[in-house]
């Protein structure tokens, strides 16, 4: 049997330096106080024997167990639970530690509760992963004390955990409900009302009130002497690409995800619905040089690979390669196609380098830029100057916006579709948008 650890609490301390006060104090007493605290000192350590050996004479005094989702949402809160079994007759006071990745940032994390005897207990407490990757969780630490308090015992109980992080699932499925719901009170996702309709001929039907009566079928109308309206369907298996700028500028943080995190999540979410519409989805990463291309298809196991793809997505500190982007769009993807750009774009001597490159790749695809809104700068433009410094420093920030909104213009002026947006709200305005394309015609 190993010899358990048992430690003095404080109160056993204060207890000590009572007796050692005591000693101080009678010393210019009579001897009788003096030998007094002998009897005090016996009795404070019979009381922490005592305390030790309730602590100490069972080998596993609780069992315990953590249970998790095998896999972690980026950027939302994931719900933990420690399940703890007193396997004693004895009532504790316990102090529990987890040993959390170092990446969670929860440095001061610990519970403290009351066990009775032969009693359990529920933890439940979230994580939030920032970064995505391999996330290893340690043992569990538990800091046992007894009613009288003297001595404390740790025992830790074997419970490593490895889990992987992957992008937002979580709005994966929001944005997917939203998305598909037929009620309108959804917030975010807004219904696109259908312009014309596509060249995919679905059945003829019966007419209902509400039906567009430009689609009546006069020929079956004739013949059924009812009204009867032809019926399309949205034109399906049409290429949808996400090609997400892994370099310098997007490792920009917001609310502790980078903008590469805030893509990543977009890219998910709009995945997702594309191929619940039929579409076919695939992923372009990039940087100074193509990191992975991932053709598009619409077979079962896409979204799943593409989240493989997504999960250990690797950010630099290099400049990213827009002309070896469209060399690869240009040689690898055959078909037109929608796709989705997220880069973030500054200045614009910046938007000079890559606008001809851009203009390239919308002569055969439909390309959709994704810009990102710097909402920190926002807000403290919007705020009240007081000082003349802060009357430069306000002119520099409204300077920055209105650069900002001029490279959202010239993208527009030369014909490329644009979305500037919040990151926040990047997930739905990616999808109001290609709701909004479909919607229209144009894929």
């Amino acid at each position: 049997m190993r010899f358990p650890r048992l430690f003095i609490t404080r109160r056993g301390y204060i207890g000590l330096l009572i007796v050692v006060a005591w000693f101080v104090v009678t010393a210019l007493l009579p001897e009788v106080f003096y030998y007094a605290g002998f009897a005090l000192l016996g009795l404070l350590f019979v009381l922490m024997a005592f305390d030790g050996m309730q602590l100490g004479w069972v080998a596993s005094p609780i069992s315990s167990s953590r249970k998790m989702d095998k896999i972690l949402s980026l950027g939302d809160a994931n719900r933990v639970l420690v399940r703890v079994q007193n396997e004693t007759n004895q009532h504790f006071r316990l102090g529990f530690i987890d040993e959390l990745p170092h990446s969670l940032n929860m440095r001061d994390f610990r519970v403290d509760f009351a066990l009775s005897a032969s009693g359990s207990k529920e933890i439940h407490y979230e994580v939030q992963p920032m970064h995505r990757g391999v996330y290893v969780f340690g043992d569990l630490n538990f800091y046992l004390t007894t009613r009288l308090g003297f001595m404390l015992r740790r025992v830790v109980v074997p419970q490593k955990d490895k889990v992987k992080v992957y992008p937002s699932i979580r709005q994966l499925q929001e944005i997917e409900l939203k998305s598909f719901s037929r009620l309108s009170i959804n917030p975010g996702i807004k219904r696109q009302r259908r312009l014309g309709h596509s060249y995919e001929f679905e059945q003829i039907k019966s007419y209902v009130q509400g039906d567009d009566y430009r689609s009546i079928n006069w020929k079956a109308t004739g013949r059924r002497q009812a009204l009867m309206i032809n019926q399309y369907e949205d034109e399906r298996s049409q290429p949808v690409y996400f090609a997400i700028d892994t370099g310098r500028g997007m490792k920009m943080p917001f609310d502790g995800l980078t903008l590469v995190d805030y893509a990543v999540n977009s890219t998910l979410a709009l995945s997702n619905v594309a191929l619940k519409k039929g579409d076919r989805v695939g992923l372009i990463t990039f940087d100074k040089q193509l990191r992975k291309i991932l053709v598009a298809n619409d077979k079962t196991g896409q979204l799943a690979r593409i989240n493989e793809s997504l999960y250990n997505l690797e950010q630099t500190d290099t400049e990213p390669d827009f002309e070896q982007l469209y060399h690869s769009i240009n040689t690898q993807i055959r078909q037109r196609s929608l796709i989705f750009l997220f880069t973030n774009c500054n200045t614009l001597n910046a938007l000079n380098r890559i606008k001809p490159v851009l203009q390239l790749i919308q002569r055969t695809n439909l390309l959709v830029v994704v810009l990102f809104e710097n909402t920190q700068i926002a807000d403290f433009a919007s705020r009240k100057a007081r000082t003349l410094e802060e009357v430069y420093d306000y002119t520099i920030a409204e300077e920055f916006i209105y650069e900002q909104q001029q490279i959202a213009l010239e993208l527009r002026t030369a014909g490329i579709q644009t979305i500037v947006s919040a990151p926040e709200d990047l997930s739905v305005n990616t999808v109001n948008k290609y709701l909004d394309l479909k919607a229209r015609g144009m894929i």
